[in-house]
C-alpha cells in the first residue's frame, strides 16, 4: 500500500537544486565582494550572474525568477545604492536565458558558455545603466563597458567546469527521483 507521504519525498527531491542554487547565490554575491579583480585588467568573472543563468535554464519558470530576484535583491543589500538596479537586472538576465531556452529548445543539452557571458553582459549593463540613470549622469563612459565585455568572457571561462560540476549534480538528483518514480510504477503494477 503506497504512502500518502510518497510523493512528498520526489517533490522535495526534485526542489533540491533550487535550495543548492539559492544557497550558492546566497554565498557567491557577497564572495564576489571579496574577490580580488585581476591585475592588468580591472575587471573579474561574475559568479552570482553565472548562477542565475544557469538556473533560468535548467529549473522551471518560477523557481528561476524567484531566485533571480532573491539574488539581485541580496546584492542591492549588499551595496550602497537604492534597492533595484540588480533586482531589475538579475530578473532581466533570467527571463531572457529561459526565452532562449525555451524558443531554441537548449532544455536537453549541456549548459553554454555563451549564455553565462550573455547574462553577465545583461546584469552589468543593466544596473550600470539604471545606476546612471538614478544619478542623472547622461555620458556613457566606454571603459565600463569594456569592463563588462572582459567580465562577461571570464565568467563564460569559469561556467565550464562550474556549469559541468551542477550538470553532474542535477544529473545525480534526476536521476535518483526517475528510480523511486520506477518503483511506484512497479508498486502499482504490482496491486
Amino acid at each position: 500500500m503506497r504512502w500518502v507521504g510518497s510523493g512528498f519525498a520526489r517533490k522535495a527531491l526534485c526542489t533540491v537544486p533550487a535550495l543548492v542554487c539559492l544557497v550558492c547565490c546566497f554565498i557567491a554575491v557577497p564572495l564576489q565582494m571579496i574577490l580580488p579583480s585581476l591585475p592588468v585588467i580591472v575587471a573579474k568573472p561574475d559568479l552570482p550572474s553565472l548562477l542565475v543563468a544557469y538556473v533560468a535554464f535548467r529549473l522551471p519558470l518560477i523557481p528561476s525568477f524567484s531566485l533571480a530576484a532573491a539574488a539581485g535583491f541580496w546584492r542591492d543589500l549588499l551595496t550602497a545604492g537604492h534597492i533595484g538596479p540588480d533586482l531589475l537586472a538579475f530578473t532581466l538576465a533570467a527571463i531572457l536565458v529561459f526565452l532562449l531556452r525555451q524558443a531554441l529548445f537548449l532544455r536537453s543539452i549541456r549548459f553554454l558558455p555563451p549564455l553565462a557571458a550573455l547574462a553577465t553582459f545583461v546584469i552589468l549593463g543593466s544596473s550600470h545603466t539604471i545606476r546612471l540613470l538614478e544619478l542623472g549622469v547622461w555620458r556613457w563612459i566606454a571603459a565600463s563597458w569594456g569592463e563588462f565585455v572582459i567580465a562577461s568572457v571570464l565568467t563564460a571561462l569559469i561556467s565550464l567546469p562550474i556549469g559541468w560540476f551542477f550538470d553532474w549534480s542535477l544529473g545525480l538528483l534526476l536521476s535518483r527521483a526517475s528510480i523511486e518514480k520506477e518503483d511506484d510504477l512497479v508498486e502499482i503494477e504490482l496491486l
